[in-house]
């Protein structure tokens, strides 16, 4: 027999309400009205608030600093596997934020000999470079630099269109899709660049993650550079003992 299926609780709904509202109207660090308030905005008990911020304490999402109050560790992220290969606004999108994309800067630049040996081409060979912020609700989530051989480039194209995402880009001036990527995660430290960039402060930590993509004809295609915040965004990796 197909077990019975419990009841959502009124307190697993209002921690529901709240964490979808976290999402939109909270940053890290900011503190949540008081339980009487939080019961009076949802029209509960007291007790059954207390209950929905305990699943949201051990979901990591809050914590408790006895005496001064109930403040947000950090904000609804995606948590996905490092295998997926996503479009980094649907990425956003999956977390529930609304996601947009800020052109930051393009340009033709001669690749260096370690780019150039990643994309099988020759150093100082010309790449469309272009660098664009991925926003969550209008904050900073994801800033990337992507690099397009300007062979491959075979249709011309406005500069609007390098605001829609790369893989969109290269089916429509590149007559190329990537159908597996191989990428590398390296861990820094947020430069002065970064910071500006990604509205964090120098010296914290950043997950960097190198992507080659390939072709179905196994060519490289496009070499792309992302930083990722971990508020939003966080990767999981599914290891086997061998």
């Amino acid at each position: 027999m197909k077990p019975l299926e419990r009841p959502e609780t009124l307190a697993a709904r209002v921690a529901k309400r709240l964490r979808e509202e976290l999402r939109q109207e909270y940053v890290v660090g900011g503190q949540l009205p008081s339980e009487p308030d939080l019961a009076k905005q949802f029209g509960v008990s007291r007790g059954t608030v207390r209950q929905a911020l305990t699943i949201l304490e051990r979901e990591g999402v809050i914590f408790r600093r006895q005496g001064s109050g109930t403040f947000v560790h950090y904000i609804s992220r995606v948590q996905t596997r490092a295998e997926h290969a996503y479009e980094f606004s649907d990425l956003l999108r999956i977390a529930g934020f609304e996601p947009d994309i800020q052109l930051i800067s393009f340009d033709y630049l001669p690749l260096n000999e370690k780019w150039a040996a990643q994309l099988d081409t020759e150093a100082e060979d010309q790449a469309l470079v272009i660098r664009k912020l991925f926003l969550a609700n209008g904050q900073p989530a994801i800033y990337c630099l992507d690099s397009i051989p300007q062979n491959l480039i075979i249709n011309p194209y406005e500069d609007d269109e390098l605001c829609q995402p790369v893989f969109d880009f290269m089916k429509q001036h590149c007559r190329q899709s990537t159908v597996q990527n191989l990428a590398e995660i390296v861990p820094v430290i947020v430069d002065e660049e970064l910071a500006e960039l990604l509205a964090m402060e120098p010296g914290q930590p950043l997950l960097r993650i190198d992507e080659i993509g390939y072709n179905e004809d196994g060519k490289p295609v496009l070499f792309t550079r992302a930083y990722y915040k971990d508020r939003f965004i966080r990767f999981s990796i599914l290891r086997k003992r061998i």
